[in-house]
């Protein structure tokens, strides 16, 4: 379906007279395919980063889970593009690196099944955790008290979850989707190994 909605994008695009886009990754790709880049004008998702940053902590996630000495958070719809599951097989191989520590995962959608039962098979039940949705305060605070942030999508129109992030001061590991090198966050390649000696090397 993305494919097809990308397919009647182009091919009406070219004939618009101003494009709004989110990011100036995406103004560069529409540039590479001949847009005149005075049509285009970045004007990002709006993210209330002063708020987050003055937003004061709800809930702890050390205290929620002292189980965990280290704590790697991830907040998303959990749908096939979000690639979480690659994001599992990493944290297998990074608790023997580093054996007290804890993923959460904050989200709902169609994969929570298929990723508890790959958490299951990887015996990391004591080690990642799923949470539904949380609101805004909630999510903040999550954000301030995590030791680092993750995202593995393979893809990211925006990647607001980076933005607010980084204004929680989180450090942020993502793959090179959105707005990841804009916002200036450690970037990975789509492989689980690779991803558990970012993280371990950061945290």
């Amino acid at each position: 379906m993305n494919k097809v909605r990308k397919g009647l994008a182009l091919s009406h695009v070219k004939q618009a007279d101003s494009i709004r886009v989110v990011s100036n990754r995406i103004k560069t790709y529409l540039e590479s395919i001949g847009i005149d880049p005075h049509k285009i004008t970045v004007r990002p998702i709006v993210v209330d980063t002063e708020w987050i940053k003055n937003a004061p902590i709800t809930v702890d996630l050390r205290q929620k889970y002292p189980q965990f000495e280290k704590i790697v958070l991830m907040a998303s719809r959990l749908e096939a593009e979000k690639n979480i599951d690659l994001a599992i097989k990493a944290f297998k191989e990074m608790v023997n690196k580093i054996p007290k520590a804890g993923l959460i995962i904050v989200g709902r959608g169609s994969q929570v099944s298929i990723l508890k039962s790959q958490v299951s098979n990887l015996k990391l039940d004591s080690h990642v955790i799923f949470e539904d949705w949380a609101d805004k305060q909630t999510l903040a605070s999550y954000y301030k008290t995590a030791d680092l942030f993750l995202n593995t999508s393979l893809f990211e129109g925006y990647g607001m979850t980076l933005v607010e992030a980084k204004a929680a001061g989180c450090k942020v590991v993502s793959t090179d989707v959105g707005v990841a090198r804009e916002v200036g966050v450690e970037v990975v390649g789509h492989d689980g190994h690779d991803i558990c000696v970012k993280i371990v090397s950061i945290l």
